[in-house]
């Protein structure tokens, strides 16, 4: 976990000193819009878009992350025509629609669908550019959830708002979605968001990218019965063994039903009580019989009392598959409580995997993401208005301006680590797997704890956590030693990392020393409070 408050107040004091350089030079007008922009970013909340072609379950998937099945409106074609950009605020407010001449206008929020699907008129694609909707959630307190149109949706003009906008905006995080399998088709949806390095280019990179292989429940039959995630995630495996580009583009990619997500978090005690009473009318061949496929479910077997509408609702909200899952879980153990069925179906459908990953890989760690991105986006304004000048003063403040960004950059080694990390992702930086492995442990790409970031056991003792990282700086530093002599460039890389053990065996014995500090506070308190030490 970041130290949030330490990494906005270094920006923060970054772009203070900035501002003061640039004060008296307004033609520096990249660097005083980067200014404004990298401190806006950093208060805001990490932005996260969920993007794919038409029909991938993206809105029932935005319905999912948020809990509740009708925040977005869901339906077998095509529902999304406009970007809606889902911030935290009244559910009763009205919803704000930003058009691409700058104007907006607000409407009730009862006519969101209506205006995310053009309300009817068709001259509204071209003018549109997003819509902003309140929703209270907390979630949308840290993460903003921005639901867009299908890439191949009908209308070209669709696909490009969608791309123009992630371009324009460009969210912390993308989350992409590709249908039933992986297809060379799907696969070229990550191709085509590799844009060139420009002003307002969005690149991805398994920095700021996941992958979602949905509605994976579709391939299931009561004949085979397997379990959806475990194969999908074979197969994706064996995809990904070939797939560089992919590699390079996505941190990872998940098998995830949404709408088993979604169904996790709304089980009503009705639909536990008709699940149960199916269970209960069920022998054996009964069970297989129903779920041959979905007509057999909702009409086959007339001895089920439970009537064929209630059981369409059922195949509507939770699936085959998850309806199956349900029903084998409480078959299985007759006394799970609703709670255990709802935990048994997120686990099934993948979608705590998600879940997990999503806050780990982008939330706990969105605050130096940002500033990482603050950085490059200042030193990249710099560039922009050096270029355009030859005025002596004018370069001086750049070059001034430029430092102070630098100087963050020194100070804040968490940057240099997302940077390098960034470069060897692009392929900016050339560095071998093993190194690769390492670098992404360390940065926290496999979890944030030190454990984790050693690759230690929770049983290794602090003493040896810290033997760990200096043996490991011994290591990278001889390397960067022996390098540096050869090309100073290619030795960069190994000195960032021998930095990153040194600091990591620095920040340990810091907190424990930390720990034990407080614990002599905790006894001197309870000597204080009870007369004598209590646990």
């Amino acid at each position: 976990m970041q130290n949030n408050d330490y990494i906005y107040n270094k920006i923060e004091d970054c772009l203070s000193a900035c501002a003061l350089l640039a004060a008296k030079h307004p033609q520096l007008t990249h660097i005083h819009a980067a200014i404004e922009n990298v401190r806006k970013r950093m208060t805001e909340p990490m932005q996260l878009a969920i993007v794919g072609r038409i029909s991938s379950s993206k809105s029932t998937l935005v319905n999912a992350i948020l809990g509740k099945p009708e925040v977005v409106r869901t339906g077998h074609e095509a529902e999304t025509f406009n970007v809606s950009w889902l911030k935290y605020g009244n559910d009763k407010s009205p919803i704000t629609v930003h058009f691409k001449d700058g104007n907006k206008v607000n409407v009730p929020h009862e006519q969101w669908a209506q205006w995310a699907s053009h309300a009817g008129e068709e001259s509204l694609k071209t003018k549109v550019a997003y819509i902003e909707v309140a929703t209270s959630d907390e979630m949308l307190k840290h993460i903003n959830i921005i639901d867009t149109p299908g890439l191949d949706a009908t209308s070209k003009v669709d696909s490009e708002n969608t791309k123009q906008f992630l371009k324009q905006v460009n969210p912390d995080a993308v989350v992409f979605l590709f249908t039933k399998s992986l297809t060379e088709d799907s696969l070229k949806l990550i191709n085509e968001f590799q844009m060139s390095d420009v002003s307002n280019s969005y690149c991805i990179t398994p920095l700021n990218s996941l992958g979602v292989l949905s509605k994976p429940d579709l391939n299931w039959s009561v004949i085979n019965r397997i379990d959806v995630v475990e194969v999908s995630s074979t197969a994706i495996s064996r995809t990904l063994t070939s797939r560089e580009d992919v590699r390079r583009a996505l941190f990872r990619i998940l098998p995830v039903s949404a709408l088993m997500g979604l169904a996790s978090a709304n089980i009503s005690g009705e639909d536990f009580n008709t699940f149960k009473s199916l269970c209960e009318l069920l022998d054996d061949k009964n069970m297989l019989r129903l779920f041959v496929n979905a007509d057999a479910f909702i009409r086959g077997t007339k001895e089920i009392a439970v009537p064929p509408l209630q059981r369409k609702k059922l195949l509507e909200k939770y699936g085959l598959y998850g309806s199956y899952v349900c029903m084998e879980a409480l078959r299985s153990n007759p006394e799970t409580s609703n709670e255990q069925l709802s935990t048994i179906l997120g686990a099934k459908s993948g979608f705590t995997t998600f879940m997990t990953l999503l806050r780990s890989h982008f939330g706990d760690r969105s605050s130096i993401l940002k500033a990482q991105r603050g950085v490059l986006r200042m030193l990249e304004a710099c560039n922009q208005d050096r270029q355009r000048t030859c005025d002596s003063f004018l370069i001086d403040a750049i070059d001034k301006i430029k430092s102070h960004v630098l100087s963050v950059m020194d100070e804040m080694h968490d940057i240099k680590e997302m940077s390098l990390l960034m470069s060897i992702y692009e392929g900016k930086v050339r560095v071998d797997d093993e190194f690769t492995e390492e670098l992404k442990r360390v940065c926290g790409e496999y979890g944030y704890g030190i454990v984790d970031r050693l690759n230690a056991s929770s049983e290794t003792s602090i003493s040896d956590l810290v033997s760990i990282a200096q043996k490991q700086q011994a290591f990278w530093s001889k390397k960067y030693n022996a390098m540096r002599f050869i090309s100073e460039p290619k030795a960069a890389p190994y000195d960032i990392i021998a930095k990153s053990y040194k600091l990591i065996a620095e920040r340990i014995v810091s907190q424990q020393r930390d720990y034990e500090q407080a614990q002599k506070s905790i006894a001197i308190y309870k000597r204080y409070i009870f007369g004598k030490d209590k646990i």
